[in-house]
């Protein structure tokens, strides 16, 4: 692990453990049990997600619009297994969150802990917010 990903690292595990809290203490560890394609179907659509935004996939498209595509359409998975599982909501939203949560953990291990973050990431955390316009009086 390289020093410059270490506020990446820090930044995106902490995401991470904030969706697998709230997924766990609402019942994911059953609900993944329970509904196991939830949640490993969420925890690979979140991780294509962030590899097209931070490798730039798909040329000549912003690599922020091809991760919005790629999340977007994992969400629609996910309101689809709600729809059409016989499970509860409930435990299919646990699931997902559960399984996002571990997503973006395996994500940010391989790129993080095993290889390098990304340099697209690694200026993004760099970057002040520049979509932020500051008033000048």
């Amino acid at each position: 692990m390289r020093s410059e990903g270490l506020s990446v690292l820090k930044s995106d595990l902490f995401l991470a453990a904030i969706m697998l809290g709230t997924g766990l203490f609402s019942g994911g560890g059953e609900a993944v049990r329970a509904v196991p394609v939830v949640g490993v179907t969420i925890a690979a659509g979140i991780a294509v997600s962030v590899y097209l935004a931070e490798h730039d996939v798909v040329p000549g498209v912003y690599p922020e619009v091809a991760s919005v595509a790629a999340f977007l359409l994992t969400v629609a998975v996910g309101v689809g297994f709600a729809l059409v599982l016989a499970a509860p909501t409930a435990v299919v939203s646990a699931a997902a969150l559960t399984g996002g949560g571990a997503g973006v953990v395996v994500y940010r291990t391989v790129y993080g802990f095993f290889l390098p973050v990304p340099a697209y990431r690694l200026e993004k955390d760099e970057e002040p917010e520049e979509t932020v316009e500051t008033e000048q009086p």
